[in-house]
């Protein structure tokens, strides 16, 4: 499960999910690129941890929605680190709007950085992983890209192109030992855990009433995930979708 000299670009990796996927990384040896769109102070601390641990770590401000944004930073990562081995497109948004009254602008932030941000990183950085003839990307979606959520038509579409992309790239990188896959989580509890907001409690336990767990999942659990698809456990999976929601979504 070692990772050791490896580099990871792991986006929106200031908070949650992100975050804790590139401490793990960083855990099992990786040197990790640490993207925000716009908060550096969250991506520093980031950052800082993994500098504790004796990883490298670079940060880079950008927006993945923007095709410039997203190129310029794996040219930041390259002339850094010489190469990207593990690819996480974990950054998203999500936002309510009915179909009848949503706006071009509002579905096409959406797109912009669900679906075209992954595109935009797997271009850049796919050529590179040929070179060396090893990588691993993984994208990270959400159970919306399997059920259908009122007044997120755009969120759903994103998602679900994000697993066509997943699945065609799978078949056209395997030859050069690239892994594709696709991570779906499903409730995840991202509620501090000094939190005195009895609301936001109160909220996580009526939330998990409906997983078969009967709890939210937490960070790390989907940070664990993408460490072990990228080791060496994980050599023989790539086009698949690996659901972690306790039992939430069972098909």
């Amino acid at each position: 499960m070692s990772l050791d000299g490896k580099v990871a670009l792991v986006t929106g990796s200031g908070r949650n999910i992100g975050r804790a996927t590139a401490l793990e990384l960083a855990r099992m040896g990786a040197n990790v690129i640490v993207n925000s769109r716009s908060n550096r102070e969250e991506a520093e601390a980031v950052a800082q941890e993994i500098t504790k641990m004796g990883r490298s770590a670079e940060v880079v401000i950008a927006d993945v929605g923007i095709e410039k944004q997203a190129t310029q930073m794996v040219d930041q990562a390259i002339a850094t680190f010489n190469k990207i081995d593990i690819l996480i497109n974990n950054a998203g948004i999500r936002m309510s709007s009915p179909i009848s009254s949503m706006s071009t602008e509002e579905w096409e932030n959406v797109l912009s950085v669900n679906l075209h941000g992954p595109f935009y990183l797997c271009r850049a950085v796919v050529p590179h992983m040929i070179n060396q003839q090893w990588g691993r990307i993984i994208n990270v979606s959400g159970l919306n890209a399997f059920k259908g959520m009122k007044d997120w038509a755009h969120v759903c579409a994103s998602k679900m192109g994000a697993l066509g992309l997943t699945r065609s790239l799978s078949v056209e990188l395997a030859e050069s030992n690239i892994l594709v896959n696709h991570i779906v989580p499903g409730a995840f509890d991202t509620t501090p855990v000094n939190s005195l907001d009895l609301i936001s409690r109160v909220t996580v336990e009526e939330r998990a009433k409906s997983i078969p767990m009967g709890r939210l999942g937490f960070p790390n659990e989907i940070a664990k995930t993408c460490a072990f698809l990228c080791s060496e456990g994980g050599n023989f999976i790539t086009g698949q979708t690996i659901h972690v929601n306790g039992g939430a979504l069972a098909y």
